[in-house]
């Protein structure tokens, strides 16, 4: 059994007749602009020819890329199986349909068989999930970027997987960390993911870990500071060796590994650093766009119409304003789920600084909020509330999961949030 490295959160598992690939993002920027791979990819998308299934982890374009999936060569799709996780919108399956790929859902916490390979996934959060793979009498488990609270939820993927040979995990942060002068933020932001990291192999105990799902770099003007505290690999490939004392396996982009063979990380190790060295000491790749009050209205207009479409309009309704700084435009945006007011200069006190390009992506696309979130291009100022201004759009974003704001979600949502630290309490 191989795992031919792609990039990032990507690899081809090749195991008898199955050459099954995850999560493939080859190219291009990510988050609107936002991250870029941090190495050149080697796998072209002739390289699908022999590709079986791919599988992806969940919608984030890191993740899911539908622009490379379009540059796959169309009698290559018509071979390929996308496997997905079953939704409720059914939203990637229909996308990956309409370009002509077969598709197969996957229930959640039940093992399926793809011509002798056994596959099983689980949930994390409202969008993510982890792939488990039993083949050739090995377990491979690829966690991507989940992220759980407690040890009884890691423990019950522990025991629907039986014992796991192979972890592969992210090992830095990925979305916003803190301001650009708040560095005491960032280091507890990457010293988490390290500790992440060291609860998942104590729970797990496999032999192996390939740290993965972190090989990009913040590549715009608003969010380059960001890069400073990232965990670099050689940094973990140390922390799982000496501190984990677990095997890890570093692979550089055209890499393949026979699973369960020693294996020689020095090239990829010096390889990452030297691509590390480049981009991070280098110049942001990425810059704004000032977007014109005009298309910013007529953005705020489609996005509370959409709003006030699938949502409980008096829920709408009292949800709090929030006001914004645009940076790029010395302006102050006052949005609300019925509009947006832009107004002359800085606000006294605003939830958030950012730039009008950012904004405007965050009213066009349901996912703009979280993309935001993601992608770090704001700052919060004192006095600040980001939460609420992420508010207004995280209703546009349980919209594109097809479910509406109504009064049951908001009181399931609200006593979620309250629970939430009892129980990290009471299972942690």
């Amino acid at each position: 059994m191989l795992i031919r490295w792609v990039n990032h959160a990507s690899f081809v598992l090749e195991t008898g007749n199955v050459k099954l690939i995850c999560d493939p993002w080859l190219e291009g920027t990510a988050f609107n602009d936002g991250w870029r791979l941090v190495s050149p990819t080697k796998f072209a998308y002739g390289d699908f020819a022999d590709v079986t299934h791919i599988w992806f982890s969940h919608e984030h374009p890191d993740h899911f890329s539908p622009s490379n999936l379009r540059s796959i060569p169309e009698e290559f799709r018509r071979r390929i199986t996308v496997l997905f996780h079953r939704t409720k919108d059914k939203r990637v399956i229909k996308v990956c349909a309409a370009m002509g790929f077969a598709t197969r859902e996957m229930n959640p916490e039940e093992w399926m068989d793809v011509d002798g390979v056994r596959l099983i996934c689980g949930l994390n959060g409202q969008i993510d999930s982890w792939l488990g793979i039993d083949a050739e009498g090995t377990k491979i488990l690829n966690m991507n970027d989940c992220v759980y609270d407690t040890s009884r939820e890691l423990r019950n993927i522990s025991n629907l997987m039986g014992p796991i040979e192979v972890l592969l995990t992210q090992f830095s942060y990925a979305n916003w960390i803190g301001n650009r002068d708040e560095s005491e933020r960032h280091q507890k932001a990457a010293e988490d993911k390290r500790k992440e990291m060291r609860k998942q192999v104590q729970m797990f105990r496999p032999t192996w870990v390939i740290p993965f799902a972190s090989f990009v770099w913040f590549s715009h003007e608003e969010n380059f500071y960001i890069n400073k505290a990232v965990n670099r690999i050689s940094s973990i490939f140390r922390y799982c060796a000496k501190d984990l004392d677990v095997k890890p396996v570093v692979l550089y982009p055209g890499d393949v590994w026979e699973v369960g063979e020693p294996h020689d990380s020095d090239m990829a190790l010096s390889a990452y650093e030297a691509d590390y060295d480049r981009v991070l000491n280098g110049e942001p790749e990425d810059h704004a766009e000032t977007v014109s009050d005009a298309k910013l209205l007529e953005a705020a207009t489609q996005f509370s119409a959409k709003l006030k479409q699938r949502n409980n309009r008096f829920l709408l309704r009292i949800m709090p304003s929030t006001t914004a700084y645009l940076t790029d435009k010395d302006q102050t945006a006052v949005l609300t789920c019925n509009g947006l007011r832009l107004l002359p200069g800085q606000p006294k006190q605003a939830d958030i600084h950012l730039g009008s390009d950012s904004l405007a992506y965050c009213l066009r696309y349901g996912w703009g909020g979280d993309t935001l979130h993601v992608n770090g291009r704001y700052q919060v100022p004192t006095g600040g509330n980001a939460g609420r201004f992420f508010q207004i759009f995280r209703i546009a974003g349980i919209n594109t999961a097809d479910e509406p704001l109504t009064f049951p979600l908001a009181l399931t949502r609200g006593l979620q949030r309250l629970a939430r630290p009892l129980t990290r309490r009471l299972a942690g």
